[in-house]
Protein backbone atom coordinates (compact mmCIF):
# COMPACT_ATOMS: atom_id res chain seq x y z
CA UNK A 1 0.00 0.00 0.00
CA UNK A 2 1.53 3.69 -1.19
CA UNK A 3 2.33 6.15 1.86
CA UNK A 4 -0.38 8.25 0.71
CA UNK A 5 -2.95 5.53 0.97
CA UNK A 6 -1.57 4.42 4.27
CA UNK A 7 -1.59 7.94 5.43
CA UNK A 8 -5.35 8.63 4.29
CA UNK A 9 -6.40 5.27 6.29
CA UNK A 10 -4.38 6.87 9.23
CA UNK A 11 -6.41 10.25 9.25
CA UNK A 12 -9.44 8.64 8.49
CA UNK A 13 -11.36 8.85 11.96
CA UNK A 14 -10.08 12.72 12.34
CA UNK A 15 -11.30 13.10 8.95
CA UNK A 16 -14.94 11.65 9.29
CA UNK A 17 -15.24 14.04 12.81
CA UNK A 18 -13.66 17.18 11.13
CA UNK A 19 -16.60 16.44 8.01
CA UNK A 20 -19.13 15.93 10.09
CA UNK A 21 -18.79 18.93 12.75
CA UNK A 22 -19.45 22.09 11.33
CA UNK A 23 -18.64 23.45 14.95
CA UNK A 24 -15.10 21.80 14.68
CA UNK A 25 -14.39 22.92 11.37
CA UNK A 26 -15.25 26.67 12.22
CA UNK A 27 -13.17 26.51 14.78
CA UNK A 28 -9.82 25.37 13.05
CA UNK A 29 -10.68 27.93 10.36
CA UNK A 30 -10.88 30.53 12.59
CA UNK A 31 -7.72 29.61 14.84
CA UNK A 32 -5.89 29.01 11.35
CA UNK A 33 -6.79 32.71 9.79
CA UNK A 34 -6.62 34.49 13.75
CA UNK A 35 -3.35 33.18 14.22
CA UNK A 36 -2.01 34.03 10.44
CA UNK A 37 -3.80 37.59 11.43
CA UNK A 38 -2.29 38.33 14.53
CA UNK A 39 1.32 36.89 13.70
CA UNK A 40 1.45 38.70 10.20
CA UNK A 41 -0.05 41.77 11.40
CA UNK A 42 2.52 41.96 14.44
CA UNK A 43 5.50 41.12 11.91
CA UNK A 44 4.31 43.46 8.91
CA UNK A 45 3.76 46.09 11.74
CA UNK A 46 7.12 45.75 12.57
CA UNK A 47 8.64 45.60 9.32
CA UNK A 48 7.08 48.54 8.88
CA UNK A 49 8.74 50.16 11.45
CA UNK A 50 12.27 49.33 10.15
CA UNK A 51 11.09 50.14 6.68
CA UNK A 52 9.75 53.41 7.69
CA UNK A 53 12.61 54.68 9.77
CA UNK A 54 15.11 54.65 6.63
CA UNK A 55 18.81 54.00 8.06
CA UNK A 56 19.13 56.40 11.13
CA UNK A 57 22.58 58.09 11.36
CA UNK A 58 22.09 57.75 14.57
CA UNK A 59 23.43 54.08 15.78
CA UNK A 60 21.51 54.41 19.06
CA UNK A 61 18.43 54.77 17.15
CA UNK A 62 19.52 51.35 15.18
CA UNK A 63 19.57 49.58 18.11
CA UNK A 64 16.11 50.87 19.82
CA UNK A 65 14.57 50.26 16.38
CA UNK A 66 16.39 46.65 16.54
CA UNK A 67 15.05 45.79 20.05
CA UNK A 68 11.82 47.00 19.56
CA UNK A 69 11.57 44.58 16.53
CA UNK A 70 13.42 41.70 18.56
CA UNK A 71 10.00 42.35 20.88
CA UNK A 72 7.72 40.90 18.21
CA UNK A 73 9.49 37.61 17.79
CA UNK A 74 8.15 35.61 20.54
CA UNK A 75 4.22 36.34 19.98
CA UNK A 76 4.74 36.32 16.32
CA UNK A 77 6.55 32.58 16.87
CA UNK A 78 3.47 31.89 19.29
CA UNK A 79 0.92 32.82 16.62
CA UNK A 80 2.80 30.83 13.91
CA UNK A 81 2.55 27.65 15.85
CA UNK A 82 -1.33 27.72 16.38
CA UNK A 83 -1.59 28.64 12.78
CA UNK A 84 0.51 25.28 12.04
CA UNK A 85 -0.95 23.14 13.99
CA UNK A 86 -4.46 24.04 12.58
CA UNK A 87 -3.34 24.14 9.40
CA UNK A 88 -1.78 20.05 9.90
CA UNK A 89 -5.34 19.94 11.32
CA UNK A 90 -6.97 20.68 8.41
CA UNK A 91 -4.00 18.62 6.28
CA UNK A 92 -4.69 15.41 7.79
CA UNK A 93 -8.94 16.21 7.74
CA UNK A 94 -8.19 15.93 3.60
CA UNK A 95 -5.14 14.47 3.26
CA UNK A 96 -5.81 12.58 0.16
CA UNK A 97 -6.44 15.92 -2.38
CA UNK A 98 -4.29 18.30 -0.53
CA UNK A 99 -1.54 16.27 -0.39
CA UNK A 100 -1.15 16.09 -4.03
CA UNK A 101 -2.01 20.10 -4.43
CA UNK A 102 0.96 22.07 -5.86
CA UNK A 103 -0.98 25.39 -4.04
CA UNK A 104 -0.56 23.63 -0.74
CA UNK A 105 3.40 22.65 -1.41
CA UNK A 106 3.93 26.36 -2.69
CA UNK A 107 2.43 27.31 0.20
CA UNK A 108 4.36 24.92 2.67
CA UNK A 109 7.36 26.59 1.22
CA UNK A 110 6.49 30.34 1.42
CA UNK A 111 6.21 28.75 5.39
CA UNK A 112 9.77 27.23 5.45
CA UNK A 113 10.93 30.61 3.54
CA UNK A 114 9.18 33.30 6.02
CA UNK A 115 10.83 30.75 8.90
CA UNK A 116 14.19 30.80 7.20
CA UNK A 117 13.77 34.86 6.79
CA UNK A 118 12.59 35.24 9.94
CA UNK A 119 15.85 33.37 11.51
CA UNK A 120 18.09 35.68 9.37
CA UNK A 121 16.39 38.76 10.61
CA UNK A 122 17.31 37.56 14.05
CA UNK A 123 20.66 37.70 13.37
CA UNK A 124 20.29 40.92 11.43
CA UNK A 125 18.89 42.84 14.88
CA UNK A 126 21.25 40.69 17.13
CA UNK A 127 24.17 42.19 14.31
CA UNK A 128 22.78 45.67 15.04
CA UNK A 129 23.33 45.22 18.66
CA UNK A 130 26.11 43.58 18.61
CA UNK A 131 28.43 45.89 16.40
CA UNK A 132 26.82 49.21 18.09
CA UNK A 133 24.35 49.84 15.64
CA UNK A 134 26.11 48.94 12.25
CA UNK A 135 24.67 50.75 9.50
CA UNK A 136 25.14 47.52 7.13
CA UNK A 137 24.03 45.51 9.63
CA UNK A 138 20.83 47.50 9.47
CA UNK A 139 20.65 47.29 6.31
CA UNK A 140 20.25 43.63 5.88
CA UNK A 141 17.88 44.16 8.38
CA UNK A 142 15.52 46.47 5.90
CA UNK A 143 16.10 43.78 3.28
CA UNK A 144 14.84 41.03 5.94
CA UNK A 145 11.69 43.37 6.14
CA UNK A 146 10.99 43.54 2.38
CA UNK A 147 11.13 40.06 2.40
CA UNK A 148 9.53 39.45 5.60
CA UNK A 149 6.06 41.36 3.70
CA UNK A 150 6.69 39.79 0.47
CA UNK A 151 6.23 36.47 1.86
CA UNK A 152 3.45 36.93 4.50
CA UNK A 153 0.98 38.52 1.45
CA UNK A 154 2.33 35.07 -0.55
CA UNK A 155 1.25 33.35 1.89
CA UNK A 156 -1.86 34.74 2.54
CA UNK A 157 -2.72 34.23 -1.74
CA UNK A 158 -1.48 30.48 -1.48
CA UNK A 159 -3.99 30.59 1.26
CA UNK A 160 -6.38 31.74 -0.98
CA UNK A 161 -5.81 29.26 -3.87
CA UNK A 162 -6.59 26.60 -1.55
CA UNK A 163 -9.42 27.94 -0.61
CA UNK A 164 -10.18 28.33 -4.25
CA UNK A 165 -9.37 25.01 -5.68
Amino acid sequence: MPILETLVDVVEPWSTLYSRSTTLSVALTFAHLGAMMIGGGLAIAADRAVLGAGTPADAAARILIADAVGDVHRPVLVALGVSAVSGGLQLAADLESLAVNRIMWVKFGLLMALGVNGLVMLRNEQAVRRVAGSATAFGALRVRAVTSIVLWLAIVLAGVGLMQG
